[in-house]
């Protein structure tokens, strides 16, 4: 951080008035289900985007990056979808959904501008969320920047403590602020699991959100504890959600759910998809015949069958579906089948591998690079794989044992190798905690 305070001074010709910081985000199940009204279950990555920044009252903001050659400004009052893109569609598009809120205590005032300089350990392009922190350091940051000008604007001044943790609404707010900047500025068409991991995650725990109603519940996943580490392997194979291939099966979804009445896909599903009271094998066998009689009703209503056509529904809808059903199950692995035992690892391994085969097979959204990962992660003995984020690239997770760290890795690495992939960069998973001001 002294680094990048000094880099800034450089820069700007005096020192920054803060820095604030956000996490990437590793989603341990749940892809394809934020928009969609399911359960995911993220955790906050020790990797961070910084931002130092400092007021400006001439309604310009002016941004840098440590990892980007150009710069770039604009007025705020001209910021709008379509007139800024690249990597500052993602900064100054939260100042316009900010504005776009209409809220006294979120919006700028009119003379507000700032300089920012942005600094990043998050893996771009990795299934990683770095567009995520960068959005939710850059609302943490306009927010904060903005106190000496909300008065005498007549706005509504930050709470005793400001965007700090304790005030999760107002973090609430702001992760659908950073979604609409994503949404509508950057051209991503991306749920919210990644904007409200970042802003609401607790230190070292994984949250399971409830996208029905924002709802989050902390759960204790302690792999180390049992002699287990998690393999986050950035396959380095590029992944970028605003090429349309995420967009296509959102907006399928979408028709889905307009074609169906209802107001999301979980409406579809049962209510108890967890199937706590059941063993691994059982609850394997009600799992799948649930989104299978799911889906025969679906391709049974003409309606919902004429939306997408009746393979869409047994493929990418399939998905969703599964993926919903297989965080609900985590989540009573943890928290309602108490205590946590060997068995309680197998199984959550044997759902990672279910999510990839479902995301590889029925979604569409690996590639090959992905694939040879978790194959060979598996071969390994790896208790279970999968690819993370929206897919088509990007990393992959892993569920180890602890002493097979190191020689699971480097099967990977040689299996790249033999193949002439791009060699893989292997992550170290250690606790992260929430976007916050650091300085």
């Amino acid at each position: 951080m002294a680094a990048l305070r000094a880099e800034f001074t450089a820069r700007f010709g005096g020192e920054p008035d803060g820095v604030w910081s956000a996490p990437g985000r590793l989603n341990l199940l749940g892809e394809y289900v934020d928009f969609n009204g399911g359960s995911c279950m993220p955790t906050p990555l020790p990797y961070r985007t910084l931002v130092a920044g400092r007021l400006r009252r001439d309604g310009v903001l002016h941004a840098e990056s440590l990892q980007m050659a150009e710069h770039a400004e604009a007025r705020i009052a001209e910021i709008a979808p379509g007139n800024v893109s690249g990597w500052f569609a993602y900064v100054g598009g939260v100042a316009w959904a900010m504005n776009q809120q209409g809220g006294a205590d979120i919006a700028l005032p009119a003379e507000f501008g700032a300089d920012l300089l942005v600094d990043s350990t998050v893996p771009v392009g990795g299934g990683l969320s770095s567009s995520a922190a960068l959005l939710s350091s850059t609302a943490l940051a306009l927010l904060e920047l903005s106190c000496p000008l909300r008065a005498a604007a007549a706005l509504v001044p930050l709470p005793v403590g400001g965007c700090g943790p304790d005030n999760d609404a107002l973090r609430a707010r702001l992760a659908a602020v950073s979604m609409d900047a994503e949404n509508r500025v950057a051209g991503a068409r991306t749920g919210g699991l990644d904007h409200t991991a970042a802003l609401r995650s607790l230190p070292g725990e994984a949250l399971v959100i409830d996208f029905r109603d924002l709802s989050i519940e902390a759960v204790r996943i302690d792999a180390t504890g049992a002699g287990l580490k998690f393999l986050v392997i950035d396959t380095r194979a590029p992944h970028d959600l605003a090429d349309g291939q995420y967009s296509s099966r959102r907006q399928a979804c979408e028709d889905v759910t307009r074609a169906a009445g209802v107001e999301n896909l979980r409406a579809l599903l049962p209510a108890e998809i967890a199937f706590p009271e059941l063993d691994a094998a059982a609850a394997r066998t009600a799992r799948h015949l649930v989104v299978e009689e799911t889906l025969d009703r679906c391709v049974a209503e003409p309606s919902i069958r004429d939306s997408v056509g009746e393979r869409t529904l047994r493929t990418w809808i399939r998905h969703v579906f599964t993926d919903m059903v297989l965080v609900e199950r985590a989540r009573a692995l943890f928290v309602d089948r108490m205590p946590v035992t060997e068995a309680t690892w197998a199984e959550l391994g044997e759902l990672f591998t279910e999510s990839h085969a479902s995301m590889r097979d029925d979604l569409g959204a690996s590639r090959a690079e992905l694939d040879v990962a978790v194959d060979t992660c598996l071969a390994e003995g790896a208790l279970g794989a999968r690819l993370v984020g929206g897919g088509f690239g990007g990393a992959v997770l892993a569920l180890v044992e602890a002493d097979r760290l190191n020689p699971t890795a480097q099967a990977v690495a040689d299996a790249f190798a033999e193949r002439g992939f791009v060699s893989p960069v292997f992550l170290p998973l250690a606790p992260g905690r929430p976007a916050d001001r650091d300085a």
